[in-house]
């Protein structure tokens, strides 16, 4: 398989992978382009592919391509655009976290915390520690290209981790997980918002927010940061609805 097909990525082949349990949309059936091999993915290879609708899970990084479905749309925000709604600047101004930057490196709080993100809030019945300590080190903290931990402290108590992809144009944001004892700080909306801040001081015009699906209630969040950017036949429409 050859796509997409571009001068820009001659070092990379993309295949297609069998069919698998679609998790994002219950008894679908999903298939992904994937571009291998990932050591030659760098980094001006990952901002294009990114920018094309391409996401990273530890070394691969991939795009959805289901024959039957298109309902994986990439969203960005453009950060110069962006204008946040009353309910997040009250989250924003309620809010007052020691923030510490770091490269990607295993450490058991932050694991903790992310079992318990696990648990709570996918409901995740892995069968043994290793096998959860092996998904987080291969899922999270396994990276071809620079990335970047944003850890968020109340007090030195660890609440919230983020793993942000540090691109030309922007940040790509991979995964964020947080302590679900804080409910009224609304921590999820509080990660972009500062994500969003740290592009603006960073002169960096976008923030990747992945996929997203209207059927998917998970994931309605991330339209309400407004206006965004959806990608649509190779080209990203702006939306203020």
């Amino acid at each position: 398989m050859s796509y997409p097909e571009n001068n820009e990525f001659k070092k990379i082949q993309f295949y297609l992978t069998a069919n698998y349990n679609c998790g994002y949309i219950s008894g679908k059936k999903a298939q992904s382009i994937v571009a291998s091999p990932y050591q030659n993915i760098k980094q001006k290879e990952f901002d294009n592919l990114i920018n094309i609708g391409f996401r990273r899970s530890g070394n691969h990084v991939y795009k959805p391509h289901c024959h039957e479905c298109e309902a994986c749309v990439p969203i960005r925000l453009n950060v110069k655009d962006f204008k946040p709604n009353k309910s997040q600047i009250r989250c924003l101004k309620k809010n007052n976290f020691e923030v510490i930057i770091s490269d990607l490196n295993f450490n058991s709080e932050d694991f903790q915390l992310y079992q318990q993100y696990q648990s709570i809030r996918h409901q995740d019945q892995s069968t043994s520690e290793e096998d959860q300590k092996n998904e987080y080190i291969n899922f999270l903290l396994t990276s071809n290209i620079k990335s970047q931990m944003i850890k968020f402290f109340i007090q030195d108590k660890l609440v919230m981790v983020s793993i942000v992809d540090i691109l030309v144009d922007g940040l790509s944001a991979v995964y964020t997980f947080y302590d679900q004892n804080f409910p009224k700080l609304g921590l999820g909306t509080y990660s972009i918002l500062w994500l969003t801040d740290w592009c603006k001081k960073n002169k960096l015009p976008y923030l990747y927010l992945g996929y997203w699906i209207s059927d998917n209630a998970k994931m309605s969040y991330k339209t309400r940061f407004k206006p965004y950017e959806l990608l649509n036949k190779k080209e990203w429409k702006k939306f203020n609805e």
